[in-house]
C-alpha cells in the first residue's frame, strides 16, 4: 500500500457480490416483529419453565462427587429454592411493567380510534393476565414446597444419591478383600 493509495478510487463491487450476501430476515426488516419476539423469549413465565426444566439430577450427581455431605446437599436445595424465588420476583416485575405498557397503549390507541389494534392489545392483555396468575401459582406452590418446584428438588436429591452411590461403588465395592 503506497502513500497515495488513499486517493485512488475504490473498485466498485459487482452487483453479484451484493446478491450473495444473506437476505435480511423478517425480524431485521420489521422492527416491531423483532421486539415482540424478543419480549416473548426469556423475559416472562418462560424463564421459570426453563429454570425448572434444568437437569437438576446431573447437578445433584456432580455436587455429590464434589462433596457427599448432607449439609452441602441441603444448602444446594435451599439455593435452588432461592434462585427460583429471585426468578419469580423478576418475572413479576417484568409482568407488572408490561401490563402498564399494555394499558397505556390500549388507552392511547383507543383515543386514536384504532379499534382493531385495541382488540389485539386486549387479547395480549388477557394472555398476560393468565401468565401473571400462573406465576402467582408458582409462588404459592414454592411457599408450600409443592408443585413443579418439588420436581426439581426430587431430581436433585435423586442425582445426589446416585453420586453418593457411585462414590461408594468406586471406592469400596470394587476393593478386593
Amino acid at each position: 500500500m503506497g502513500i497515495f493509495s488513499i486517493f485512488r478510487k475504490k473498485k466498485e463491487e459487482p452487483v453479484d457480490s451484493l446478491a450473495q450476501e444473506a437476505p435480511l430476515s423478517h425480524a431485521e426488516t420489521n422492527p416491531t416483529a423483532s421486539s415482540s419476539s424478543m419480549a416473548n423469549e426469556g423475559a416472562g413465565i418462560h424463564r421459570i419453565y426453563t429454570y425448572l426444566q434444568q437437569d437438576f439430577e446431573s447437578k445433584g450427581y456432580q455436587d455429590a462427587l464434589v462433596s457427599p455431605d448432607e449439609g452441602y446437599k441441603n444448602d444446594n436445595i435451599r439455593l435452588i429454592k432461592y434462585d427460583l424465588q429471585i426468578l419469580i420476583h423478576q418475572v413479576k416485575t417484568y409482568h407488572d411493567s408490561l401490563m402498564k405498557d399494555l394499558e397505556f397503549h390500549i388507552h392511547s390507541r383507543e383515543r386514536a380510534g384504532l379499534i382493531d389494534l385495541v382488540d389485539e392489545l386486549k387479547i395480549k392483555q388477557t394472555d398476560l393476565q393468565d401468565h401473571i396468575e400462573k406465576v402467582q401459582g408458582f409462588d404459592q406452590e414454592l411457599k408450600q414446597d409443592v408443585g413443579l418446584y418439588e420436581r426439581a428438588i426430587l431430581a436433585y436429591k435423586r442425582g445426589f444419591m446416585k453420586g453418593m452411590a457411585s462414590i461408594t461403588q468406586a471406592y469400596l465395592l470394587n476393593k478386593k478383600f
